[in-house]
């Protein structure tokens, strides 16, 4: 008769589904580091945390590090805003999508090329996203070390990064470009080549797109150092190659999956993608009801961001994919009536056989070969609302681990472990809706249910359900310590600070005092010059120049020793007027300079006849 169901229940603990709340944090190896270590890390802090640079053009804003003297680092702005959901979707929508106001509105990515939108505001606001990343953080920057070539200096924000697992802080400092400085500073740790492959010559995302009843193929990949991910639609991925450390580089994804229930597959990736046809399941051939439309398509020098809606009778479910180099973040909002059982997991492929598998309740490991396993199951409470739970494959391939949390407002939400290691899975609770219908290494989380309460706001009382499932791709070398270490820095991200830099900045400014003597030509004319340190530096020295066309030698100057911050001071520039110059008035350019700092003033005086 077979393996006992029961055995089987006990063997697979089920599980917990994912979407999530934006937690924008990753790492490399253990956690020992100081920030500046913590390469893989990223800071994102919103624009209101940023005050000093509201009100900026975001492409003006450029990032430093002080390691003995200023170094460019790559930043990126992400532009958010605040919209009527409904714009999402054209028109011509109908079915699950919903009238024209629908009521609500979500804060999302801004992207002109969909149907999101540009913001608005184009400045950088309150709502807009500012990333590095902590590995490009350095020393606080000495009081004298004045400001970096091509910015404004007193635009000067200072970043302080605390790092509250290992200790140790670093700094970054930021400025306004005057000049042509590329926000980039050369660099692009994630590039992110997003292909629709149905699109004729001429058309584009935003009007083209198959919002309704329509598959859309993309041939869609990110690739980093540290990892390669192909998509093929928008809930379809199915390529993963690990790159870290002495990986193979093999792909081992079947499918990435999302899925309501265990036992069936009327709602699946296939089906959130209008795919009904390609699933494993010819009963749901003949349906039509789904809507999809993308929020952002975004590929930046730190991150890249892949952010679409449509699950069905949820159109507005929303996952967004944020790209660093060495971790996806993966973040699933759902906004959808009452169900039942919901689940998201990864089912690796043939080539990943061999593999360990590592949770928290199974830290020794279990070898991916295709036949079930005997489990500890993981508890509730290690996924609980507000909790984190990892989940863990490695072998000479690489690593994947993952790490789950989840913000809602459910009372008492019922969320669980997956795992299943079956190359035939045959129970009722064991339906592959697709792929290579194989459940090899398959981990992952889900809400358990019996019932998930309504989180469509549409639909009058509802409640809130997001999950982050975070995955790092790390070298073959990692194991359960590396996972728990992920986990323990998911929970404890990076944290930064804003303030007014306090660089020390010398400023000076040049002034004409008392009344202006007329000039004669070929003689000496002595110009009064008053030379002002407005800034917080002593400047050291000055020099202070008087030129002009009309005078012998192009013009003449003086030098100051020191001038300290808040002083002035008053001197006379000799100079000798030709005898042949030209005009009824001598006109002449005053400057004075100390290192960076530089003024300058225009004079002009009549001559005597």
């Amino acid at each position: 008769m077979g393996r006992e169901v029961g055995e089987k229940l006990f063997a697979r603990a089920l599980a917990v589904f994912g979407l999530a709340a934006a937690i924008s944090i990753g790492l490399n190896g253990p956690a020992s580091a100081a920030p500046a270590d913590r390469a893989g890390d990223p800071v994102v802090l919103k624009g209101s945390e940023l005050g000093g640079m509201l009100g900026a053009e975001p492409g003006k804003i450029v990032g430093f590090k002080w390691d003995g003297g200023w170094t460019q680092i790559p930043v990126q702005v992400d532009e958010r805003h605040t919209i009527n959901a409904r714009q999402l979707y054209p028109t011509a929508a109908n079915g699950y999508v919903g009238t024209t106001d629908l009521g609500f509105e979500v804060e999302l990515y801004a992207d002109d090329e969909t149907r999101s939108g540009a913001d608005a505001d184009a400045t950088f606001d309150s709502d807009d996203e500012f990333v590095f990343m902590g590995g490009d953080s350095g020393s606080d920057a000495p009081a004298d070390a004045g400001s970096p070539d091509g910015v404004d200096g007193e635009s000067g924000v200072k970043v302080k990064v605390d790092d509250p697992v290992a200790g140790g802080d670093a700094a970054i400092y930021l400025f306004k470009a005057t000049g042509n400085l590329d926000q980039a500073a050369g660099v692009d740790y994630v590039d992110y080549d997003f292909k629709l492959t149905n699109l004729a010559a001429g058309q584009i995302l935003l009007n083209d797109y198959g919002y309704i009843h329509s598959t859309n193929p993309e041939d869609s990949t990110v690739t980093t150092d540290n990892y390669e991910l192909h998509s093929f639609d928008r809930w379809m991925e199915d390529e993963l190659k690990v790159k870290a450390g002495d990986a193979t580089g093999a792909d081992i994804l079947d499918r990435e999956v999302a899925q309501a229930t265990l036992t069936g597959c009327n709602r699946s990736e296939y089906t959130f993608s209008g795919r009904w046809t390609e699933d494993s399941t010819p009963g749901n051939d003949g349906n039509t009801d789904d809507e999809g439309t993308y929020v952002a398509v975004t590929d930046g020098p730190v991150r890249a961001i892949r952010s679409y809606m449509g699950a069905n009778s949820g159109p507005y479910v929303q996952r967004d994919h944020i790209y660093y180099a060495e971790n996806e973040v993966n973040n699933i909002y759902l906004r959808v009536h009452l169900m039942l059982d919901l689940y998201a997991w990864t089912d690796y492929a043939p080539a990943a056989i061999g593999m360990t598998y590592r949770d928290m309740q199974n830290t020794g490991g279990v070898t991916v070969d295709g036949t079930p396993d005997t489990l500890i199951p993981t508890t509730t409470e290690d996924v609980a609302n507000g909790a984190y739970a990892w989940q863990q494959v490695s072998g000479p391939q690489g690593s994947v681990s993952t790490v789950i949390s989840s913000e809602t407002d459910i009372p008492n939400p019922s969320f669980g472990n997956y795992y299943l290691d079956d190359t035939t899975p045959a129970a009722f609770n064991e339906v592959q809706c697709g792929g290579d219908g194989q459940s090899i290494g398959s981990s992952g989380f889900g809400i358990l249910g019996p019932v998930t309460p309504n989180t469509d706001p549409r639909y009058g009382e509802f409640n809130n359900l997001t999950v982050s499932r975070t995955r790092y791709f790390g070298p073959p070398s990692d194991g359960a310590a590396a996972a728990a270490a992920y986990k323990e820095r998911v929970e404890n991200p990076l944290a930064a600070s804003a303030s007014a830099s306090p660089m020390l900045l010398k400023k000076l400014k040049v002034s004409f005092p008392g009344k202006k003597a007329a000039a004669r030509k070929g003689k000496t004319y002595r110009v009064r010059v008053r030379v002002a340190n407005t800034g917080n530096l002593v400047a050291r020295p000055v020099k202070v120049c008087v030129r002009s066309a009309s005078l012998k030698r192009r013009g003449a100057c003086r030098k100051v020793t020191s001038l300290a911050a808040g002083k002035a001071r008053t001197l006379v520039v000799n100079t000798r007027v030709k005898a042949n110059a030209k005009g009824g008035k001598l006109r002449l350019m005053v400057t004075a300079q100390s290192g960076k700092a530089k003024a300058g003033k225009a004079m002009s005086v009549r001559f005597k006849t």
